[in-house]
């Protein structure tokens, strides 16, 4: 990279065109794009170098904060030390083409392989042999951890793990969609041409009968990855819950397996949201709630948060919340009470009696009355009917008080008064 870029990337959060490339793409992905222009742009991603849509998404998407951009550079690195080493290896290691196809043959008859892509793909499987001792398999580990200095220390990674890391180094001399993703329950393995290929243990295989079993496009690898959060840094870190539906969306745009991809991506929708709500952010709430289309989580973000607006008197956003709940209209009247009932006891009844309109609540509307009559009352104190013209004022709004609440009683009292006037 040369000065001019290591200037302009110091100043974004990107390494380098690749990862802004990256960073650019999963910021533009949405529910609502085409998905068939998204998925040529992943396809020419993947092909330039999908180590770094893995780095970039464990960083961006689940919580891998360790990922700063000197530490990814340096993984970066470290990964072009591996393709060197490789390289190396394959120079002193390559086994006869004919010798390779027909192992390959002998374990599955039909595959029809090119011989140039089996020898490499054999080197492979050879160079990360754990007989070798570079690889080990690693249970739900990050990527990182499998981009290290080969000369120094030993790769670990988890099944996706180390199947990226061979897409990656193939890209470097064949297109990627030579191969694709064999799903099993609970793991991944690669596929050739009618040959299965297992990453972990270095070896041609054949999955072909195995119950649960099926083959996807090599793009899938993203998918699986983004919703890769078992490992145990995300048993002792906290990922933000934005992030991970952000990363659950992300796979649901991309993944060919909708099925699978709509129960995660709704699964997310519902964490995020009550992840949301246990801290009160029901405004934040509400807008995943309405994004999710899930009417059930929409009306629980409605009521609870028209509750949570209620008790801090918070009126108007209660409504607002209220509006989204199954019972709307009995939340809006509870509202509309509550507000009544709190300017009451805060003696502002004026605003009480607006609030106790908007349902018709009469009875609160004649106790407000009264509580004016005789805060009018307390005016007076303990004038006589001599002096009692003086306040005509306060008596004359006694008197509407007194009509408005419908107090017999009182109407009365103000009817002796009146006569003193």
């Amino acid at each position: 990279m040369g000065l001019v870029s290591t200037i302009l990337y110091a100043f974004t959060p990107y390494t380098d065109a690749s990862e802004r490339a990256v960073g650019v793409f999963f910021k533009g992905l949405t529910e609502h794009g085409n998905q068939s222009r998204m998925r040529t742009r992943l396809n020419g991603l993947l092909q330039r170098n999908i180590a770094v849509i893995n780095l970039w998404t464990e960083y961006r998407y689940k919580g891998y904060k360790y990922l700063r951009k000197s530490q990814r550079r340096k993984l970066y690195t470290n990964l072009r030390l591996i393709a060197e080493d490789f390289e190396r290896f394959c120079v002193d290691n390559t086994q006869p083409a004919d010798i390779v196809v027909a192992h390959i043959h002998k374990l599955m008859p039909g595959a029809s392989v090119d011989p140039d892509r089996a020898v490499r793909l054999q080197a492979l499987l050879n160079y990360f042999s754990p007989l070798r001792g570079i690889y080990e398999y690693h249970k739900s580990s990050s990527f990182g951890r499998l981009l290290r200095d080969p000369s120094r220390q030993k790769l670990a990674g988890d099944c996706n793990q180390i199947v990226t890391l061979y897409i990656y180094l193939y890209s470097r001399y064949f297109d990627v969609h030579d191969l694709q993703i064999r799903i099993l329950p609970g793991h991944v393995a690669l596929h050739y041409a009618g040959i299965d290929i297992e990453a972990t243990s270095g070896a041609f295989v054949d999955y072909s009968d195995r119950k649960g079993g099926a083959l996807l496009p090599i793009e899938e690898i993203v998918s699986i990855n983004l919703l890769d959060t078992t490992d145990s840094y995300l048993s002792t870190h906290e990922v933000a819950p934005e992030d991970f539906l952000q990363a659950s969306r992300l796979a649901f745009i991309l993944s060919h397996e909708r099925d699978i991809a709509t129960h995660n991506l709704d699964a997310a929708y519902s964490d995020v949201i009550n992840s949301l709500m246990e801290r009160n952010n029901y405004s934040q709430a509400l807008k995943f709630a309405t994004a999710s289309h899930n009417m059930t989580l929409l009306s629980v973000v409605g009521h609870n948060g028209a509750i949570y607006e209620m008790e801090h008197h918070n009126y108007n956003a209660a409504r607002r919340f209220a509006k989204h709940a199954l019972k709307r209209d009995e939340l809006i009247k509870d509202c509309w009470r509550s507000e009544g009932f709190h300017y009451y006891q805060a003696g502002r009844y004026h605003n009480a009696i607006k609030a106790f309109k908007h349902i018709s609540d009469r009875a609160g509307i004649r106790q407000c009355y009264e509580a004016l009559f005789f805060d009018e009352q307390k005016k007076l104190g303990s004038v006589d009917t001599e002096s009692i013209k003086k306040h005509r004022g306060t008596v004359k709004r006694m008197r509407t008080y007194a009509k408005k609440s419908g107090n017999k009683q009182l109407i009365e009292h103000t009817d002796t008064l009146n006569k003193y006037l």
